[in-house]
């Protein structure tokens, strides 16, 4: 019975890892990357902004068409119902409106601006989107790897429980001996069982973000070699290269453009045309040449030139509140990963290679008894939290890596 109750917890906990299996694909990074930026949903849908932007830059630099107007006689006393012929009237005219004030072309940067921030917010959305993909694969990566490492201790003390169970009821071991270890295979089930539930949501996330229903299975590539470097060439790199920091400044210059506008705005426009007419005027068949232009007494557009003086005010603040962020989240994300890599140096000088071996060594003693069973299990869970700390100091140190380059935006 109690050898059933240990395998009903073992299923029960493994069942995840089974589940995940089912349906997989191996990817390395470069081709998660390279499905992501063509399937991922939320940049096709940015890509049809960019396309929306660019028809409205093509829109801005068309000229308004020409008015054509026409006039007839429609009922007289003295003559016929629409007499419009030889003997009738009818007059005719076409105007055209010209902007002054460079207003056309003021409009057209104002579009070209736009498409420009389209691009930039379809980059930094890329940007956010990698650096989620990122972690989540390397999330997936080093929790199967811990996985692994917990199903080889889960192995090993299964053997023992089995070797305790068949002992204690020869009478030879007390049965609580046994008991104690089934608790420790527990915890270690549930410790295992928890690592499996972060890798399903990061593989969610990667499913999202690939566009695909099949388990991704990550393939773990050799870390480059990499120097860090200075932080001010760091900081110069990121305020060159954010996304976010050239939207910012994109949408400053879009005010500063809207202002030029709108003070083009207070300048009347002019329409001309030219028009016939055939007997409603002084003379006959009439040609006439006509201007039109406001006359700007009450109207010279001066709350639209406030608004946007006070418009560039503020995208300046923006502006410079951006830059400060951006340079803070470099230098934090700078010091995040000198410490990673601190405790990462200190977890290789402690956690050597010859750590397996002991860990099986102390197992055969524990099962020659040469060790105590309380000294066993003091030393198997020390060992499985070393194991679990390790594993954790690799990934945070990776994850430092990726946070820092996603600070800079831009490859190291």
């Amino acid at each position: 019975m109690k050898k059933y109750s240990l395998l009903f917890f073992s299923i029960i906990f493994s069942y995840p890892l089974i589940a995940q299996h089912k349906d997989s694909v191996t990817f390395t990074l470069a081709r998660a990357e390279e499905l992501f930026l063509k399937n991922n949903l939320a940049l096709l849908a940015s890509r049809y902004n960019i396309s929306a932007a660019e028809a409205a830059e093509t829109q801005a630099r068309l000229y308004n068409n020409p008015v054509l107007s026409a006039e007839i006689a429609a009922y007289s006393n003295t003559r016929k119902w629409f007499d419009a012929g030889r003997q009738g009237q009818k007059s005719f005219g076409i105007d055209q409106l010209i902007t002054l004030a460079g207003k056309r072309n003021k409009n057209v940067l104002l579009a070209k601006e736009q498409t420009n921030q389209a691009k930039l917010s379809f980059y930094e959305l890329m940007r956010s989107l990698k650096y989620e993909l990122r972690q989540n694969f390397y999330t997936v990566i080093y929790a199967n790897e811990l996985v692994e490492k917990f199903d080889d201790q889960m192995q090993l003390l299964q053997k023992i429980i089995e070797a305790y169970d068949t002992q204690a009821a020869k009478k030879n071991v007390p049965l609580k001996d046994a008991v104690r270890l089934k608790t420790e295979y527990i915890q270690l089930s549930v410790d295992r069982n928890a690592i499996v539930m972060e890798s399903i949501a990061a593989q969610q996330t990667l499913q999202l973000l690939m566009d695909t229903a099949a388990v991704i299975i990550p393939v773990k590539e050799p870390s480059p070699e990499r120097n860090t470097p200075a932080l001010p060439d760091l900081i110069v790199k990121a305020r060159q290269g954010r996304s976010d920091l050239r939207l910012q400044e994109s949408l400053l210059k879009e005010q500063e453009l809207n202002y030029k506008y709108q003070k083009a705005l207070a300048v009347p426009d002019l329409s001309v045309g030219v028009g016939y007419d055939q007997d409603g005027s002084y003379v006959a068949h009439l040609y006439t040449l006509r201007a039109a232009i406001d006359l700007p007494l009450f109207n010279r557009n001066q709350g639209n030139i406030k608004a946007a003086t006070w418009q560039v005010k503020a995208a300046e603040i923006a502006r410079t509140y951006k830059q400060n962020e951006v340079d803070t989240e470099v230098k934090a994300s700078f010091s995040r990963l000198a410490e990673a890599e601190r405790e990462y140096e200190v977890s290789q000088q402690s956690f050597d290679k010859d750590f397996p071996e002991v860990n099986r060594s102390v197992i055969e003693n524990f099962n020659k008894g040469n060790i105590s069973l309380l000294e066993f299990i003091d030393f198997f869970e020390n060992y499985n939290s070393a194991i679990r700390q390790v594993n954790q100091l690799q990934k945070q140190r990776r994850l430092a890596w990726e946070e820092l380059e996603y600070a800079v935006g831009a490859p190291l």
